[in-house]
């Protein structure tokens, strides 16, 4: 590739970003200065310091020397930092500078141990310190310092300079220690000041090393500016009039102070693009100081579109949007059906089965199936006992055996030969038994907020309300009533309660009621310690047996999953890996975008 040909490449056109990839605001000439100051005077010091057999000037000059180093390390830094881009760094070479404040605060570390350690030698053997010399040199040092310190000062922006001016502030406290040790000897020949005032030093210019050196270590590890809170940005993005949702965003800075963001945006239409890119941009820049934004652009239809399929001209096209159809299944002498909701294209083979919770209903799934139906026939039943689905006869049939039955039979109608898994609580128990099973259809499975052990505060608490009488004169109460009940699955506006709630309350004989058989609880209320012991072996092992990627979502404040199952279940089957999710308890309710996000990206 020829030299134009990669200059064209970096160049930036109007719309880009309008940073410079050269780093401008650290200036060489100080640190030059700095360095001449400093390297001079630690042969001086560090001369004098052999001859008074002063610890706090060794100390001293040892900043000194290291403060050279430092120094040139950072000058070099910014000389490599001012490199243009190349073909093999196409974002230039401004990391180099935070690389450079890592190793000086890591040296900086290993200076600050050594004069402690030298220092605590000094109380078991004292030395015979030259209090004049120390009081001279240290003075002229002081004098020096304050003079770098003030040069380093004027660049406060770059990393690297505020790194090596940590090193220069810990030589002017030094001074100052070693000029007051000095004092102190002269008057009263006190030599235990000398190491005392060492380890004070020392002590003192830590925090600011400790604090560099955390900086520059998330930098270099490209997380999230310290200064931009990345679910704000998320919240504005969606807010963005346009925007459908956003998925797969990354902040982090290509070199200090230069912010980039990338993402991907579901759109309705993609002629509506660049008017939207140019809100992004400049709702970007103006509130978070992002503006190196590549942003991916994807149309998921309109709901134009969506009732173009639905009509009769579209002919033998179908698209479902939470229609409910049912299936006919058995439950040993005698039949019953099975409701499920879809939405999507029914010829479409990528199938993904939506399992709901104990008293919940297939739709939970509403908000995840709407944003996933144009990549996947999405299905979403009401297990037997809730919602539109029959209710059995014998109430010991409401378990996990009965369940994988019936979903077998839902996915023989389907006729789908492979299908993905999204498991909530009790839905994820029913997948984890299929999946298990030879020759299951299941090639991916989502599992949320379960394991093979429930803790028994969580069992305590379901059982506190489960098939317990609930029956409201007014919906609104009922809905309040039902959204206090639900409060563990995350911080919800009114709006998204009505459509994740709502369809749980059903009217009968004027009253509103739970739309499940009440006797869902009686094979629930029969389990004792024992039952439960045995059942979280049996679950153990039938999880051990499962050989498909496995996704397991725990709400961070979960009660019925821990983190220790987590861990468990992650170290017991290769092929599971975690995610938490942060201030949401039992169980993550998958109708907020960045939820459904972590779905959409593992399913895709």
């Amino acid at each position: 590739m020829s030299t134009t040909d990669n200059l064209s490449l970096h160049a930036h056109k109007r719309g880009d970003a309008k940073h410079s990839h050269r780093k401008e605001v650290s200036n060489q000439h100080l640190l030059l200065i700095a360095l001449v100051l400093t390297l001079g005077f630690a042969g001086v010091e560090g001369t004098a310091a052999y001859f008074a057999n002063s610890l706090a000037l060794i100390s001293d000059a040892g900043h000194m020397v290291t403060d050279a180093a430092a120094l040139g390390l950072a000058l070099l830094a910014q000389i490599i930092s001012r490199r243009p881009p190349s073909a093999k760094h196409s974002f230039g070479f401004g990391r180099a500078e935070a690389l450079a404040a890592f190793v000086n605060s890591l040296i900086m570390l290993a200076l600050v141990s050594w004069i402690v350690y030298e220092a605590i030698t000094r109380f078991y053997d004292p030395h015979k310190v030259d209090g004049l010399t120390v009081t001279v040199v240290a003075s002229i040092g002081l004098v020096m310092n304050i003079v770098v310190a003030w040069v380093l000062s004027r660049d406060k922006k770059s990393v690297n300079t505020r790194a090596a001016l940590v090193h220069v502030m810990g030589d002017l406290l030094g001074s100052i220690a070693a000029l007051i040790a000095g004092v102190v000897i002269q008057l009263t020949g006190w030599m235990p000041i000398d190491a005392i005032l060492s380890i004070l030093v020392s002590l003192l210019i830590l925090k600011s090393t400790i604090s560099i050196l955390k900086e520059s270590y998330h930098f270099l590890m490209e997380g999230v500016p310290l200064h931009i809170d990345y679910l704000a940005v998320g919240k504005d993005l969606r807010a963005i009039p346009g925007v459908l949702a956003v998925h797969d965003l990354h902040v982090w800075e290509m070199t200090p102070s230069f912010p980039a963001l990338i993402g991907h945006i579901e759109i309705t239409q993609m002629q509506e693009w660049p008017s939207i890119m140019s809100r992004i941009n400049t709702m970007l820049l103006d509130k978070h100081g992002i503006d190196h934004v590549t942003l991916q652009p994807e149309e998921v239809g309109s709901d134009d579109e969506h009732d173009h399929l639905d009509s009769p001209s579209a002919g033998a096209a179908q698209f479902h949007q939470g229609d409910i159809f049912y299936v006919e299944c058995s439950n040993g002498e005698s039949k019953h059906q099975m409701a499920y909701h879809a939405w999507g294209d029914p010829s479409n083979t990528q199938v993904l089965i939506c399992v709901h919770g104990l008293t919940r209903r297939g739709n939970d799934f509403k908000t995840l199936a709407q944003a996933m139906c144009q990549d996947f026939y999405v299905v979403c039943p009401d297990v037997v006992g809730r919602g539109d689905s029959d209710h059995l006869s014998n109430p010991m049939q409401y378990a996990v055996p009965q369940y994988v039955a019936d979903m077998t039979q839902l996915v023989k109608h389907l006729g789908a030969a492979q299908i993905n898994w999204f498991g909530t609580s009790m839905g994820g128990l029913i997948g984890m038994v299929y999946a298990a099973m030879p020759n299951s259809p299941i090639r991916k499975m989502l599992i949320n907020d379960v394991g093979p052990r429930i803790e028994p505060e969580a069992i305590a608490r379901l059982g506190s309300y489960v098939g317990q009488a609930f029956s409201f004169s007014n919906r609104a109460d009922a809905l309040e009533k039902l959204n206090e009940i639900c409060a563990t699955f995350g911080d919800h506006t009114l709006e998204e309660w009505e459509t994740y709630n709502g369809p749980m309350l059903v009217q009968r004989d004027g009253k509103w009621v739970m739309h499940y058989d009440p006797d869902i609880a009686v094979p629930f209320a029969s389990v004792n310690p024992m039952i439960a012991k045995a059942g979280e072996m049996a679950m153990w092992h039938v999880f051990k047996q499962i050989h498909i990627p496995i996704l397991i979502i725990r709400g961070g404040d979960s009660d019925l999953l821990s983190a220790a199952t987590v861990a468990e279940m992650c170290k017991s089957n290769p092929y599971a890996r975690s995610i938490e999710i942060p201030n949401v308890g039992h169980a993550p309710a998958f109708v907020k975008a960045e939820q459904i996000a972590l779905a959409k990206e593992f399913f895709g």
